[in-house]
């Protein structure tokens, strides 16, 4: 590929401005006590930086502004068992931790939540984003981790809901099985989230460095957690969904898998 096609590919990936709303204006004005006046310039600053390390598409296209969590059909029952019955939360692979804050928004304890990703750069971009570094270091939330290192999930305490937002579809089909059978040893009822997704499902090159993702349809993703989980597990709920960002269209697969008998 010539130097213009990867500059116009990059650019593919990449907004220049913030897509700030009324809701992004609201959340950062009450959880980071951001002035709507100084909020563009600080998202600039945190994303430029962030992206500068990692020209991962979530952060040019400003996906960390969408707090995923929320749109999951099942996400006040999260909030509502932490609220009522101590449920806990693992957000793995949280990148700058959007949906961490997301849950303690909306009224969870920081202390039901733990948050996990493999780059500790991330982490500290996310404690500079919500300006929250002092909480989330006292309470622990934080910490780094490979989903594939075998001793490291075996000093993580299983949560009752594990979310996994934008992780999965980062590895192939073979990877990604190994990947949902490690997460169901991190979950005691379900797990739930959202990645790429396409309505033919099938291995496409990885944007950032060309290795192979598998984008999954929703019946090649429940075909996948069937197989995987000897219908230990099973897809509750998955739909395609299509968001825009800025000009940009991305398809998307809403997910929850639920344990065996669990309600």
């Amino acid at each position: 590929m010539s130097s213009n096609g990867s500059v116009t590919k990059t650019r593919n990936f990449y907004i220049d401005e913030p897509p700030i709303n009324t809701d992004i204006e609201t959340f950062f004005t009450k959880y980071a006590s951001i002035p709507v006046p100084e909020l563009r310039e600080h998202l600039l600053t945190i994303r430029n930086r962030a992206y500068q390390n990692h020209n991962y598409p979530c952060l040019g296209r400003w996906g960390f502004l969408d707090f995923s969590i929320q749109q999951n059909p099942i996400y006040k029952e999260v909030v509502e068992k932490c609220k009522t019955e101590g449920a806990t939360v693992i957000d793995f692979g949280c990148c700058l931790g959007q949906d961490v804050r997301q849950l303690i928004y909306d009224g969870v304890s920081p202390n039901q939540i733990r948050g996990y990703d493999l780059d500790p750069f991330f982490i500290d971009q996310g404690y500079e984003l919500f300006r929250d570094g002092e909480l989330m270091k006292e309470k622990k939330i934080f910490s780094t981790g490979d989903i594939f290192d075998d001793q490291f999930l075996k000093t993580i305490e299983p949560a009752d809901y594990v979310h996994v937002g934008s992780f999965i579809h980062l590895f192939d089909a073979e990877t990604q099985k190994d990947v949902c059978k490690r997460l169901t040893h991190l979950s005691k009822h379900a797990i739930i989230g959202r990645q790429a997704g396409l309505l033919v499902a099938g291995e496409h090159p990885r944007p950032t460095d060309g290795k192979k993702m598998m984008k999954h349809s929703p019946e090649s993703f429940t075909r996948m957690w069937d197989e995987v989980t000897n219908d230990k597990w099973y897809v509750e709920g998955v739909t395609l969904t299509k968001t825009t960002i800025g000009t940009i269209d991305n398809e998307k697969l809403i997910f929850v898998v639920r344990k065996r008998d669990e309600k």
